[in-house]
């Protein structure tokens, strides 16, 4: 099979992510004079309300970086220990997320690789995020690849809907001018990335840095699993 294009994903696919959620944290709670020893309990708090809560929206959604959920859910955090803010305040945080996010997130070196890997093989490159196109684009800009990428959708901000859903999928086949069967998607969420890209027929590349996704049933199954983008070239050199 030859295949002219790759879409990927953007969070923990290009970029690296890890570590990041915990320094807007300790931002928040120096703001508010909180102590920072309680980083990983407001955190791991703030993550379970704010993951609660999209994966009880996934099915109208999927999933997306929601700002308003972001906002509700540190306020529930901070109340479990005691501290009460507004609605108006939590949201003002979302600035602190997206100066973080734009400038300590870093793409992979493998990521880094394999884009100038297929830049040279002349294969289309585009990036398929629930997240937010200004954060990606910040990112893009900062590594210097931007230029690598037909485009980038991040359709929570622009339409509503978000992967899984097959008419994200199938709007980027059309805006690549390209055909399921000769398009990758690589991401590293079973659910929106992987049954996705297989509903529309793409060959899926699930990418597993950590080793987490275990036991996938049915559409979360992907073509290929890999560990590190080096394991890609080999499709490109049969």
């Amino acid at each position: 099979m030859t295949f002219e294009a790759v879409i990927f994903d953007a969070d923990e696919t290009i970029f690296n992510n890890q570590g990041i959620h915990l320094i807007v944290t300790e931002r928040i709670l120096e703001d508010l004079g909180l102590s920072k020893d309680l980083i990983d309990d407001v955190h791991s708090k703030w993550d379970g309300f704010y993951f609660s809560e999209q994966a009880r929206l996934f099915d109208e959604v999927g999933f997306c970086i929601d700002r308003e959920n972001a906002a509700r859910s540190l306020i529930l955090a901070l109340k479990e220990f005691g501290t009460d803010i507004s609605h108006e305040e939590a949201d003002k945080y979302w600035e602190y997320m997206r100066e973080e996010y734009s400038n300590r997130s870093k793409p992979y070196p493998d990521a880094i690789s394999l884009i100038d890997y297929l830049d040279k093989k002349g294969i289309k490159m585009a990036i398929v995020s629930n997240g937010t196109t200004e954060i990606i684009n910040n990112r893009l800009k900062n590594a210097g690849i931007e230029q690598h990428f037909e485009f980038v959708i991040a359709p929570c901000d622009e339409i509503q809907l978000s992967k899984p859903d097959m008419k994200i999928f199938n709007e980027s086949l059309a805006k690549l001018n390209t055909k399921a069967e000769k398009t990758i998607f690589v991401g590293d969420n079973p659910n929106s990335d992987i049954m996705g890209a297989n509903r529309v027929g793409m060959f899926s590349v699930l990418i597993d840095r950590y080793d987490v996704n275990h036991e996938l049933e049915g559409l979360q199954i992907p073509n290929l699993k890999i560990k590190s983008f080096e394991e890609m070239k080999i499709i490109f050199e049969k």
